[in-house]
């Protein structure tokens, strides 16, 4: 039995859920609520004491990130594939799922936490808030948490922020000149991996650097009309809710 452990609206999670929606597996949610720290409770971090979420157990094994989810579930479960027979393609799209991971998920966390997170943290109790905080493992999302909950995001980490998902929408309308997915002629884990951010794009008040480009508009508006698509993920713009 697939079990996943998972937030709605972390990036993460629906790259996870995007894959098991398309290849029509049968799993098990378990969601946490990020904005009421349920990833510090202690039975998530005795499986994932990184306090991250998504989190996969398989056959009685756990494993832990997304796109490392996604390579397993695509090695274990290859009836319906998600990744392209030729290898060239096949390296265009590890270039895209690692730029995913590397690049788009930092990217997008400031606009997010600005837009967000620092507002429901906001109504929260500051003392209870720096508690919860203080927990978390990792140095540098701890940071980010404390900024969110005190002093906020400045303008100048927008800036850069935006600047790399701009330079996403250009990297995405150069490669959707070459074929109608990012990895060529067929969905694979590229598109899977990235549209989360595209549709992030959305909320942060952002979409404006995708809709000015055809190309990529009409990627995100045929693979966010796919079935898979509309089970793994929320409604755009619901993510302040």
């Amino acid at each position: 039995m697939i079990e996943l452990w998972h937030s709605k609206h972390s990036t993460c999670s629906q790259k996870v859920r995007l894959v098991l929606e398309e290849k029509g597996l049968a799993w098990t949610g378990h969601h946490l609520n990020l904005r009421r720290f349920d990833h510090l409770l202690p039975a998530f971090l005795a499986l994932n004491p990184a306090a991250m979420v998504p989190v996969l157990k398989d056959a009685g094994q756990v494993i832990v990130e997304s796109r490392i989810i996604n390579e397993y579930l695509e090695d274990a479960y290859p009836d319906v594939p998600l990744a392209p027979r030729d290898p060239f393609a096949r390296v265009r799209m590890r270039l895209w799922t690692r730029y995913s991971d590397e690049v788009l998920t930092h990217a997008i966390k400031l606009p997010s936490f600005a837009k967000n997170i620092a507002p429901e943290l906001a109504r929260m109790d500051p003392a209870e808030v720096a508690a919860m905080v203080e927990k978390i493992p990792n140095p540098a999302v701890r940071a980010r948490w404390q900024r969110a909950a005190t002093a906020g995001i400045n303008d100048q980490e927008l800036a850069l922020s935006i600047a790399q998902l701009a330079d996403m929408a250009a990297r995405m309308d150069a490669a959707l000149a070459e074929g109608p997915w990012l990895a060529g002629e067929t969905l694979s884990l590229a598109d899977i991996d990235v549209v989360p951010y595209v549709q992030r794009l959305v909320r942060v008040e952002l979409f404006h650097l995708v809709a000015a480009r055809p190309r990529v508009a009409d990627w995100y508006a045929r693979i966010s009309a796919r079935p898979a698509y509309r089970k793994a993920m929320p409604a755009a713009g619901s993510e302040g809710t």
